[in-house]
């Protein structure tokens, strides 16, 4: 294999990131935003916060997740390095339209970090329970309907 892999591999990495994003597009909105929830702040996740350490603001550390990163850490392994501009946007989106329909549900909070230059975000209390309970698309979909 090449040092950065081979043209087969990108080319496998990003028909499989190109997969999920239309298996993510396909999903009803309750579906996709508990998704996006558990994959963002569900146990284990990178931004869970159980002891709501992130900040409300201000420096960049201990700041919540950001629409990019939760993006990332909805792809598949590896694939946005080979994501050209129009794939990585069209997930992104993906990943804001769910962010805005977990905010507007008041599961999570968003928040300006200064070194970040826009919105990151993370559970709120009610977030975190409804979470835990797996009733994230049930709330979700209670409110957009």
């Amino acid at each position: 294999m090449a040092l950065f892999g081979s043209r087969g591999d990108r080319s496998a990495e990003a028909a499989e990131l190109e997969a999920e994003i239309e298996r993510l597009d396909q999903l009803p909105l309750p579906a996709l935003a508990a998704e996006v929830m558990a994959k963002a702040f569900g146990p284990g996740a990178e931004w869970e916060d159980p002891e709501e350490e992130v900040t409300v603001g201000g420096p960049t550390a201990r700041a919540g997740a950001t629409v990019a990163e939760i993006a990332t850490e909805t792809a598949p392994e590896g694939s946005t390095k080979v994501a050209d501009e129009r794939t990585w946007l069209r997930l992104q989106r993906l990943i804001a339209e769910a962010v805005q329909v977990l905010e507007h549900a008041a599961l999570i909070r968003p928040q300006v970090h200064l070194a970040i230059e826009g919105l990151d975000y993370t559970p709120t209390r009610l977030g975190r329970t409804v979470l835990a309970a797996g009733a994230v698309a049930e709330v979700v979909g209670e409110r957009t309907s």
